[in-house]
This record gives structure tokens, C-alpha cells and sequence, in this order.
């Protein structure tokens, strides 16, 4: 009988004792789960708070602090870097022109200065102060980004010649003193103006599209002559010497280009006439020109001297002057409605 007690009451005890091993095993296992939700809660908290403490340090923060809106944000993150926009946060501030630039379909970050430069603040100079909404503000991209806000043949550079046809020569850019194409080939006299023994060259692809092109414009009714092709460094410098000494050189810089900023020079451009007329200030109104102006972007050729772009371009209007370009890059400057000028710099340069 005592055994029986003995058994039962011994039990009794480790059914107790395993029943509080489970309640220490529960609370531990709660205790863990309370610990990791605390821990994840600050975890959390310390992330915000560091998220939080990163973005004050951040150039969008300083950026809206200065009074831009958050619209004005978003376009600014989408057309600058980190460091251009910390540009704006600690030296040029709340400009009330600067946004303004920014929407312009032909911004370049890297000439927002340039920008704001053709603008005048309050605080520059009262006087000359215009509001916002006075100024043109493509005009003045497009004449920034040409460099045509500086004086002619002032910050030149050297052409980027491994651009191959697609190089930019202008009052800006010149090409590598003693540059003489190594694949000039002659005009045949059927395609050009001047006696049967005279030369008139341009470089072998120059050639190949002027002939599909004037076998086009032959298809189409017009007899396309040219008159002017390759001219060495020497023959440009007497071209424009003879018109600085004859009128000195604002009107020798808008008629020719001084010597290494000569398209001609290239092998890349031509001046084309057609056969019944070869005058320049009347080629303008013939059929001709109208069939080149639509139609020698197909051959790779573009009108390098626009009308009304004489401030871009730095030459007044010429309707004979073309330059090769390529195929694929002359349409695309033809359907951007930009001068090269324009085009080179956004598409090419930047």
C-alpha cells in the first residue's frame, strides 16, 4: 500500500516538474519573441531616423530648402547629376531663371552657367533687370550651346576628328594645322562649272553621294552643278584675305571663314548650282534649290547656312552651300529642324 502511495506521489513530482520546465520553456520562447519584435521595431526607428538623417544631408534636401518645389525637383533630378545639383544648392541658390532653362527641350548641364550668365538678377544689377518672362530662353540655349555667346574665333578648339563626316568645323572648332584629306578625288567636268582642265575636288564619299544625288535631282529635272569644293589652307587664306582687305573682318568673317575653320577644307562640303543658274543671290527662288532643300538629306548631304540662322551659324544665309554629313546622320538633322551647329552640340558633343 505504501508503495503504491510512494509511486503515485513520486508522480506527482515530475509530472510538476516537466509541467514547469514547459511554462520556463514558454516564457523563454515568449520573452525571445518579445526581444526580436523590439529589436526589429528599433531596427526600424534607427533606419528612419538614419534615412532620414541621410536626406538632410542630401542635394535634393538643400535643394528644396532654397524654395524649389518638388516638381521643379523632379526635373532637375532627371537632366543633372549629384554634383551639378549641389551646384545649384550651395552657389547659385533660388534663381528665378533657372528652371526655366532647365525646361528647355536643348538644355546641357554642363553650360548652366553659360545660361544664367545671359540673364541679369536683381542683385547683379538693378537697372538692367527684366523679369522672368522676358527672356527667350531656347534662343539663348541654342546660342550658348553653339558658343555664339562668345565673340567669333574667341575659345576655339580643335575638332574632334575621329567623328570622321560627321566633324564640326565653324568660328569655334578647327581642324589639325597642315589637315589635307588623303582621298580627294577630281569632279568630273559633267558635274561642274569652270573649264574641262580644272579641278574641282572633294573626298571620295562626297563624290559618290554627290553623284546619286545628282542623278536623282537629273531624274527629277534639275541639272545640279558645283562650283566650289576642296580648298587647302593656303586657298582659303586668300579668299579671306581678299575680303579683310577689302572691308575689313566683320564683313570677311560673315562671308568666309578664316583659315583652318573652313568647312571647305574639309573634302565634306560643296557649293551646288544648278545648271541654268549659278548666281547666289538668285538661286534661292529656283526650282532647284527647293528640290535640294527637301531632298539632299537623302544622300547624307545637309544646308549648312540656313536662313534666319545666322546668329547660330556665324554666316548669313547661303541656298548653295551642302555638307556631307552621312546618310543617317543628314536625316536626323533634317527631321530635328537644328542647325549643325545646334544639333552637333546637343547630339554629338555633349
Amino acid at each position: 500500500m505504501s508503495s503504491f502511495f510512494y509511486y503515485v506521489i513520486m508522480k506527482l513530482m515530475i509530472d510538476m516538474r516537466k509541467k514547469k520546465k514547459k511554462l520556463r520553456l514558454k516564457s523563454s520562447v515568449k520573452l525571445f519573441l518579445v526581444l526580436v519584435v523590439f529589436l526589429f521595431i528599433g531596427c526600424n526607428i534607427a533606419k528612419v531616423t538614419y534615412d532620414d538623417y541621410l536626406y538632410k544631408k542630401s542635394s535634393d534636401y538643400a535643394i528644396l530648402q532654397l524654395g524649389y518645389s518638388v516638381d521643379d525637383l523632379k526635373l532637375i533630378d532627371s537632366k543633372l547629376n549629384d554634383e551639378q545639383k549641389w551646384h545649384i544648392a550651395k552657389d547659385i541658390g533660388n534663381n528665378e531663371f533657372i528652371m526655366n532653362f532647365i525646361k528647355c527641350d536643348y538644355f546641357i548641364a554642363k553650360n548652366l552657367d553659360a545660361y544664367l550668365k545671359q540673364t541679369v538678377t536683381k542683385e547683379e544689377d538693378f537697372w538692367h533687370y527684366k523679369k522672368p518672362d522676358y527672356y527667350k530662353y531656347d534662343e539663348l540655349v541654342a546660342k550658348v550651346n553653339t558658343k555664339t555667346d562668345n565673340e567669333y574665333y574667341t575659345e576655339t578648339v580643335e575638332t574632334n576628328m575621329d567623328l570622321g563626316s560627321a566633324i564640326l568645323v565653324n568660328k569655334y572648332y578647327y581642324l589639325p594645322e597642315e589637315y589635307e584629306p588623303d582621298d580627294l578625288v577630281d569632279i568630273e567636268w559633267k558635274y561642274r562649272f569652270g573649264n574641262k582642265n580644272d579641278h574641282i575636288k572633294v573626298r571620295q564619299e562626297t563624290y559618290e553621294h554627290f553623284l546619286d544625288m545628282w542623278n536623282a535631282a537629273n531624274e527629277a529635272g534639275y541639272y545640279l552643278m558645283a562650283y566650289s569644293g576642296y580648298r587647302s589652307t593656303e586657298h582659303q587664306k586668300r579668299i579671306y584675305n581678299e575680303y579683310l582687305n577689302k572691308n575689313g573682318v566683320s564683313y570677311a568673317d560673315s562671308i568666309a571663314a578664316r583659315p583652318g575653320h573652313s568647312e571647305h577644307s574639309t573634302g565634306l562640303a560643296l557649293d551646288i548650282y544648278s545648271k541654268t543658274c549659278s548666281q547666289a543671290s538668285l538661286f534661292k527662288d529656283t526650282k532647284a534649290y527647293q528640290w535640294l532643300l527637301n531632298n539632299s538629306y537623302k544622300y547624307g548631304f545637309i544646308l549648312r547656312y540656313p536662313e534666319g540662322k545666322s546668329k547660330l551659324t556665324g554666316y548669313n544665309f547661303e541656298s548653295w552651300h551642302y555638307r556631307y554629313v552621312g546618310v543617317e546622320l543628314a536625316e536626323k538633322v533634317y527631321n530635328s529642324g537644328l542647325t549643325y551647329d545646334e544639333y552637333y552640340a546637343f547630339y554629338l558633343e555633349k
